[in-house]
């Protein structure tokens, strides 16, 4: 009985300590409030105007890989929600990543699954399972959190899919921001491997969205549906926050 009345009121003193010390600002307009994406900026983040061919870099209706792009490890479509060239939305992504606040990708997720259901309904319409880019465990680590995973988790719970644990990061790579696109290929290449505690059987056959937060080259992306592809997956389309 009293550990029940504790409990909540703990909690409350913690958050409210946690808000006079560390107050919640909107990470686009710097307006103190209770987001890190305060409504009127949500409003006005850049949606990317078309979606491109993931193999090609050509545009693509709906982001599906064109025919004659098409290869049996390669992914069939790449969906980007937001324009990374918009300065709001590259600061929401940079401040989140590297001043350690994973709850700003939560919030992205729920403006993602918004705009999935109205404009990408195709996506849930058939049976799929959610899959992330794994970090290194080493980057983990000091980071304190996958941002691609929570975006998978809020996503799951949003657009009624399971969320999987079907890849890990095998070898550290650099970061792939200030690298060409060659570099880029090399620096993810036998990146990824098979969880161990999915293993192969549950990869035949399945349909994946892989979630990722930006994409410039699709480089990783690429390498990580590689992985599931060869290992028997039937359908691999990609989607991420904000294409560079």
């Amino acid at each position: 009985m009293i550990h029940s009345f504790l409990k909540p009121l703990f909690a409350d003193i913690k958050t409210l300590c946690l808000d006079t010390l560390f107050p919640i600002y909107c990470l686009a307009c710097e307006i103190e409030g209770p987001k890190f994406i305060c409504d009127a900026c949500q409003s006005k983040l850049t949606p990317l105007p078309h979606q491109f061919c993931i193999s090609c870099h050509k545009m693509s209706i709906g982001g599906l890989t064109h025919p004659h792009c098409q290869s049996p490890h390669a992914a069939d479509g790449l969906i980007s929600i937001f324009d990374y060239t918009d300065e709001k939305v590259a600061d929401i992504l940079i401040k989140g990543k590297y001043s350690f606040l994973p709850d700003v990708y939560k919030e992205l997720a729920a403006l993602m699954a918004k705009r999935i259901k109205t404009d990408f309904p195709f996506l849930v319409a058939n049976s799929c399972e959610l899959a992330y880019v794994p970090l290194h465990t080493w980057r983990q680590r000091w980071r304190g959190f996958n941002q691609s995973k929570i975006l998978g988790e809020i996503l799951g719970k949003e657009l009624n899919l399971p969320v999987v644990d079907v890849l890990q990061r095998k070898k550290f790579t650099k970061t792939q921001k200030n690298l060409k696109k060659e570099k880029r290929i090399k620096n993810v290449d036998s990146a990824f491997s098979l969880s161990p505690l999915f293993g192969k059987k549950g990869v035949r056959g399945g349909s994946f969205i892989l979630i990722d937060d930006v994409t410039t080259t699709g480089s990783t992306l690429s390498e990580a549906v590689r992985v599931l592809k060869r290992n028997g997956a039937q359908k691999v389309i990609c989607i991420t926050v904000a294409r560079d």
